[in-house]
């Protein structure tokens, strides 16, 4: 790997290539060690000669990653990364994680991340006050994984954890081997103008998340493109947390969970979610709340306002029903997981079912419908909804 980075005293540039350069190696040895295990495919595997580090040249601390990545590289001096046309080996994860407060960190290119059944994260993220920007492409090459079906181990594409005050803007992710951003504890942040695409996946590319959300803060996800084979946007746990003007496309549509946990606290709480002029297009749901059989935790203050749907199987979905061991609806709502203080203001466009609605009367309240103008073939089914609410 290249690691280019700009001006420091002739001094500094000597103990860093000594000192350095050790570090590094050793770094990388015993992380190493520690990921061999796994299925690799051959085409991603380093050979023994590859250059393992080019010794920095430091330059108004801005650094560029290009080449082949190198497994504990430091980059924590760094005011600006490049990462430009990097190729990450399989089972190593491109940190991200100890930038100085303030980074710039700018994608060119493509870069792409060698396939080895793990569960990654192929790259992390941790920060404050950071700008993440393209406008190159992260390319997780999933059609290694897909054929391979839902019963082995594939690695997380992108995971943010403890973001805070963040901008990230203007990059490609594609053929994601599994959820794309798993974000979680992260606070007053925006993620705008990325395009997340799995189109390639036709179908074969399940649990394929755009966005998953857990413990988080104030986070907006605004005016992106998701083409992807599962849930949009898929939220376990989060408050005051905005989703706008986005395109998603193929999957499962906008979702709150599954959600639902031994008791009630801040990792099965959502509240506080807008959900506002998305377009949902071919995809199996349009706005879906989903709680799990058993479990408690809280959905409260929840607004869809102004959303449009194209093709979608069912418009409205409200289940407390979910079987998580066994992956589907049971037909009995015995959830425990509050739903109440739900708002859906301005609905449109086309479905097979207006509503798919089964859930446990004894924990829902304060539900508000209006201006649903969907067009559907048929009514569906709604069933244990607040007496207030007439589907």
């Amino acid at each position: 790997m290249k690691i280019f980075a700009h001006s420091f005293a002739v001094v500094a540039l000597l103990v860093a290539a000594v000192n350095g350069f050790d570090v590094y190696q050793n770094d990388y040895t015993q992380q190493s060690e520690a990921s061999e295990v796994g299925q690799v495919s051959p085409a991603s595997q380093v050979s023994d000669d590859s250059p393992s580090q080019v010794d920095p040249v430091q330059q108004d601390n801005g650094c560029t990653l290009s080449g082949s990545y190198v497994q504990g590289t430091n980059v924590s001096h760094c005011n600006t990364v490049i990462i430009d046309s990097l190729s990450v080996p399989a089972g190593v994860t491109l940190d991200l994680s100890n930038l100085t407060s303030g980074a710039h960190i700018q994608f060119q290119g493509t870069t792409t991340f060698g396939q080895k059944l793990w569960d990654g994260p192929l790259l992390k993220l941790k920060g404050t006050d950071l700008s993440v920007t393209g406008p190159g492409t992260l390319d997780g090459q999933g059609s290694w994984y897909w054929p391979q079906g839902q019963n082995v181990t594939k690695p997380v594409f992108f995971k943010m954890n403890r973001v805070i005050n963040s901008t990230l803007s203007g990059f490609n992710l594609i053929n994601v081997p599994y959820r794309t951003f798993s974000i979680g504890n992260s606070n007053y942040t925006t993620i705008t103008g990325l395009t997340l695409n799995t189109t390639a996946g036709n179908g074969i590319a399940k649990n394929t998340d755009g966005f998953d959300l857990s413990k988080n803060d104030h986070f907006t996800i605004t005016g992106n493109r998701i083409y992807n084979q599962d849930d949009c946007l898929a939220m376990q746990s989060s408050t005051n947390t905005v989703f706008s003007n986005n395109y998603c496309s193929g999957g499962h549509g906008i979702s709150i969970g599954s959600l639902g946990g031994d008791k009630q606290d801040s990792s099965t709480t959502v509240a506080g979610l807008l959900v506002k002029g998305n377009t949902i297009v071919n995809s199996d749901n349009g706005i879906r709340i989903k709680t799990i059989i058993g479990l408690q935790g809280l959905v409260t203050d929840a607004s869809y306002i102004d959303n449009k749907l194209v093709n979608v199987k069912n418009a409205i979905v409200m289940h407390s029903d979910y079987n998580k061991t066994k992956g589907g609806y049971s037909g009995i709502p015995t959830s425990l997981v509050n739903i109440t203080n739900i708002k859906i203001d301005g609905l449109s466009g086309s479905a097979t079912n207006l509503y798919d609605v089964v859930v446990n009367p004894d924990v829902v309240s304060n539900w508000e419908f209006n201006n649903i103008a969907v067009n559907a073939t048929n009514v569906g089914q709604c069933n244990g909804g607040p007496s207030n609410v007439q589907c």
